[in-house]
Parts: C-alpha cells; sequence; structure tokens
C-alpha cells in the first residue's frame, strides 16, 4: 500500500483553503456518476505548472505520473518523487502539487457517490482510496499490471461523445482501480496517525449522513451512531474538513436540493418534502441562505424552469 502522509502543521489546514470543483473552477455538486480524466499538463501547464492548495468536497482524485518531478503536498505533508509514482487525494483532502516541465501523467476525478457505489464490493479499494498516500513506483511493478492501457484508453474515452461513453468510463474506471488495489497489495501499512484516525472519523461521518441526512438528525445522534463524542466529532471535521458537522451535513443537503432543482421535475414544494423539510417556505430560506439564490432563481438560472 502507498506510504501514509503524516500530517504536519501549515497553513493549508486552515478552513479558508479555496474549494473547487476541479482546480480553477467554481465549486458546484458532481453528479452522482461523474468521471473526469485529463493529462497532468492539460490543467497544470496553465498555472505554471504549480497547481496550489486546495480541496474538492466531494471528488476522489488519482494521479499516475509516468515520468518527470512531482512535488506532493497532501494534508501538511510533503513528498518528493520521480515518475513512476501514485498519489491518492480522498474528498476534503487539502493538496498543491509541483510539477516540471517535462512530467507526464492523468489525473483522475472520480464523484465520492459512484466511489461508493464501486467500493460496495471491494472493501480493499475503499481502505486505500480513503487516505491520502503519494509513492513512487518501479517500473517493474507498472509493467505487471494494466495501468498504462486503460489510462490511455480512458482518456480516449473521456474525449469522446458517443453511445454508452458514460458506462465504459465507469467500467474502465472500475477495472483501473482494481489496477491499483494490486500495485498497492504486499506493503505493510503503518499504525494510524491521529490525523489518519480523525480521516477515518470523518470519513465515517459522512458515510452516515450520506444514509440519514434526510431524517434531519442532529450531531448528537451521528456522533452516538459512529461511537464517539459530540466534541470529539467536532474537532475532527474542523481540523480534517475545515467545517463543522453541522455545516457539512447542511452542505450535503445543499448538494442533493441543487440536483433536484436541476435535474427532476418536481416542484419546489415536492422537493422540500422529498428532502425531509416538513415547512416548504423554511427550505426556500435554507437554500438561499446557503445558495445565494432562492429554488426559484436557481432552478430558472439553469435552464430548467
Amino acid at each position: 500500500m502507498p506510504p501514509r502522509l503524516n500530517r504536519r502543521g501549515t497553513s493549508a489546514d486552515r478552513a479558508d483553503v479555496p474549494a473547487f470543483f476541479l482546480y480553477g473552477e467554481p465549486l458546484r455538486a458532481p453528479d452522482a456518476r461523474t468521471v473526469h480524466v485529463e493529462t497532468i499538463a492539460a490543467r497544470s501547464s496553465l498555472y505554471d505548472w504549480k497547481i496550489r492548495a486546495h480541496r474538492h468536497r466531494d471528488l476522489h482524485q488519482v494521479l499516475i505520473v509516468w515520468r518527470g518531478p512531482i512535488e506532493a503536498q497532501l494534508d501538511g505533508a510533503t513528498r518528493i518523487l520521480r515518475g513512476p509514482a501514485l498519489v491518492i487525494v480522498p474528498p476534503l483532502t487539502v493538496h498543491s502539487f509541483q510539477f516540471g516541465k517535462q512530467t507526464d501523467g492523468l489525473v483522475v476525478t472520480f464523484a465520492a457517490g459512484l466511489a461508493r457505489e464501486i467500493f460496495r464490493d471491494t472493501t480493499s479499494l475503499g481502505q486505500i482510496l480513503d487516505r491520502p498516500a503519494a509513492a513512487g513506483l518501479r517500473r517493474s511493478q507498472l509493467a505487471a499490471t494494466d495501468l498504462q492501457q486503460l489510462a490511455t484508453m480512458l482518456l480516449r474515452e473521456s474525449s469522446r461523445a458517443a453511445t454508452g461513453r458514460d458506462s465504459a468510463l465507469h467500467g474502465l474506471l472500475t477495472t483501473l482501480l482494481t489496477n491499483v488495489v494490486r500495485i498497492s497489495e504486499g506493503t505493510a501499512a503503518p499504525a494510524p496517525s491521529v490525523a489518519n484516525r480523525e480521516r477515518e472519523m470523518v470519513a465515517g461521518f459522512r458515510e452516515a449522513v450520506e444514509r440519514r441526512y434526510r431524517g434531519h438528525h442532529g450531531v448528537r445522534a451521528y456522533a452516538r451512531e459512529i461511537g464517539t463524542s459530540e466534541a470529539a466529532l467536532r474537532k475532527a471535521c474542523v481540523r480534517v474538513a475545515g467545517q463543522s458537522p453541522m455545516q457539512l451535513i447542511h452542505a450535503r443537503m445543499l448538494i442533493e436540493a441543487e440536483r433536484q432543482l436541476r435535474y427532476t421535475g418536481m416542484s419546489i414544494t415536492q422537493i422540500a418534502y422529498y428532502l425531509g423539510f416538513e415547512d416548504p417556505a423554511y427550505f426556500s430560506r435554507f437554500f438561499t441562505k446557503g445558495m445565494g439564490a432562492s429554488p426559484r432563481s436557481f432552478r430558472r438560472s439553469t435552464g430548467t424552469s
């Protein structure tokens, strides 16, 4: 398994680290089955090969570097590597990269919802992809997998607008991630650090929220469900995600509200009830405060009204 990165305190730990959809793009809720594939050069070359500290709220990223240098900072810990190398960036991880102009590789970004779907039958995959990691690879390790062929196919498929594109991307992604597991097998994992235990606590909390957010449960109920105290959960959420537990609950609710407004024909009142609000007017105020636009205005701006 790729080495875990021990956290060190840096300015990148602050809650004001920007959150993007993809780096440089405004934050928005990903479709539940989003897959995005691009070369390292495609985006980093626009920013002088330097990707500054940021985070993604509901997206996983896997970077595969074939050749060239990379300096990866994940949650304050730095690894300086030369390809071939593998970098794993779970949702909410504060990360930054410095690449060389000759660095050649691929960035695969996929929605947390799709990851959970893939993880359902592969426990080891979830264990690997839910912690930030960066490691160099031996050429012989790389040659023993199908990563290069799969990466080529993913990049080609992502640029198409052909029938069955999404199904092909999801199948290729699953196979690529399976190869990530295989290349990680046989290496003992270190004991979890305090930062990793907190990350695991937040991951468990987010999984519980995913299952129950429409029930409008309080933080105490979630803390009890995952076997911790409210104070410990709050501390972990602020350190790992830069937000309080209630802010994360509200963020998940807003993501779903946005999806329903964008992709369904339900009325605003129906969406409010679907999300567990007893008062549609309160839902409208909640959405307006969180998104800066009323549900009606947001729907009109997306062209779905």
